[in-house]
């Protein structure tokens, strides 16, 4: 498959105009929505941590994927059982995270449509309806660690899709599938007759995101700051912004950043980066009215808006875990993740409408977490003996193992399944959280000890 990047640069120069433009209505011409999430992990100094590519929202198994190697769920069996599927891929800084497109037509639309998507320095992996891909050096036959760069170029096409209306998607339970359909937006038809209310996508990307956060030395502030780097695509300031902090027991405390703004001498003001107790509490509702607040203002329909927070709601605000979130800067998306829509051939018709809002999301390595690497780095490091034992009581069934490993990650025992003392340094390991492999390797990388190297050796977390 081939991408007119001129095209891309005229598509987004068209579409910067439409949007200074007011709104056109359904019966002038197509209009295209899409939300999504970039999320990376940051240390205390700003830095980006790699080995990303764990997912904890699992997408339903009609979903087409470049390679299935390339993404681990935290349900899946360790390292050591797995004869050499990578657990930690290094270079996999930012992971984008349910991308999805709406389309909204004007009444008797019956035009065929193209859409194609570019990641400069990423792969993308995974993708509803079927697309033709381009994905250098990744296949089906063979996953290498490390071969994803600033300078990999994926894509993906879908083309001559048709509008309709009623055409149902395929069955599925999976609440990150139901949520968005709950969008009044047209069905779409794949040339290879598969159908939806929309076009979905992941990836994963060695790229910088447009923003920093710096714990300040005494460990009780942050420091926001904009990537230096990013600077052609990062507006001066940047807002709202929240920081949620997500305890084990559930419970989450939130504080809302009106703006912050950089350049000149000054550097931002600096942002409490802790909660007292009375500040967690079980009650989402502040936090999603904040943010669907900032996300329709920033061009989604209320639908839309409800769509990506109920998609998002457990690993936003459930999931244990300290996280800063903002809305991308639309011409970051649009350099990093060129797209462009328009009928097949790009020949004729007026250019739709497209409004795209990513969310960025910064996993941020907290005390607690530094503490429990300390605690595997002391040692000793366990026999992973009792993993192999208990993985083979559970018989081999593939939906038992994976049941009881994630009961396992949440610290509880599955019904019915034999009891297992789990170690320590194993313990620790599982409270680290869905990226947890990443931060043992960062570990070993800046702070070596004999028991850290056994243990990674022992389980086989190495990439």
């Amino acid at each position: 498959m081939r991408l007119n990047f001129a095209a891309f640069g005229i598509a987004a120069m068209v579409v910067t105009a439409a949007l200074a433009s007011s709104p056109p209505s359904l019966t002038d011409r197509l209009i295209v929505h899409e939300w999504g999430t970039f999320t990376v992990l940051q240390d205390e100094q700003g830095n980006v941590i790699g080995g990303v590519n764990t997912d904890d929202e699992p997408v339903p198994p009609f979903v087409h994927s470049v390679n299935s190697s390339v993404i681990r769920d935290e349900t899946q069996a360790p390292s050591i059982f797995s004869k050499g599927v990578p657990a930690c891929d290094r270079s996999v800084w930012v992971r984008l995270e349910t991308p999805v497109i709406y389309f909204h037509a004007p009444p008797g639309h019956s035009k065929a449509i193209d859409v194609d998507v570019a990641f400069h320095g990423g792969w993308l992996t995974q993708f509803y309806p079927n697309a033709q891909v381009d994905a250098p050096e990744l296949t089906d036959r063979e996953y290498v660690p490390g071969r994803l760069t600033d300078a990999t170029l994926g894509k993906l096409g879908w083309h001559n899709l048709r509008l309709v209306a009623g055409r149902a998607g395929p069955r599925t339970t999976d609440p990150v599938w139901l949520w968005p359909r709950q969008v009044e937006a047209r069905d779409l038809t794949a040339e290879n007759g598969e159908s939806e209310r929309f076009i979905f996508y992941r990836g994963v990307g060695h790229v910088k995101t447009p923003l920093r956060v710096l714990r300040t030395e005494d460990g009780k502030h942050f420091e926001i700051r904009a990537d230096l780097d990013q600077a052609s695509s990062v507006p001066s300031s940047m807002g709202p912004l929240w920081l949620v902090d997500v305890r084990d027991d559930g419970k989450m405390a939130m504080r809302s950043i009106a703006r912050i703004a950089w350049g000149g001498k000054q550097a931002p003001l600096p942002i409490d980066a802790s909660f007292t107790d009375d500040q967690y509490s079980s009650d989402l509702t502040a936090l999603r009215r904040s943010l669907r607040s900032a996300l329709v203002g920033g061009g989604l329909y209320d639908d839309e808006a409800d769509a990506l927070l109920n998609t998002w709601e457990t690993s936003y605000f459930r999931r244990p875990g300290l996280r800063l979130f903002y809305l991308v800067p639309r011409g970051w998306t649009d350099r990093t993740l060129p797209m462009r829509i328009g009928e097949p051939g790009g020949n004729g018709g007026p250019a739709p409408e497209v409004r795209r809002l990513m969310v960025g999301r910064i996993e941020l390595v907290k005390p607690e977490q530094r503490r429990r690497l300390a605690q595997i780095a002391k040692g000793p490091a366990s026999n992973p003996a009792w993993l192999f034992g208990a993985m083979s009581a559970l018989g081999g069934d593939r939906s038992d193992t994976e049941g009881w490993l994630k009961n396992l990650a949440d610290g509880t025992q599955t019904p019915g399944a034999p009891h297992v003392d789990v170690p320590t340094d194993y313990r620790a390991y599982l409270e680290l959280g869905r990226f947890r492999n990443a931060l043992i390797l960062e570990e070993e990388s800046r702070r070596p000890t004999p028991a850290l190297k056994a243990f990674i050796q022992s389980y086989a977390l190495g990439s």
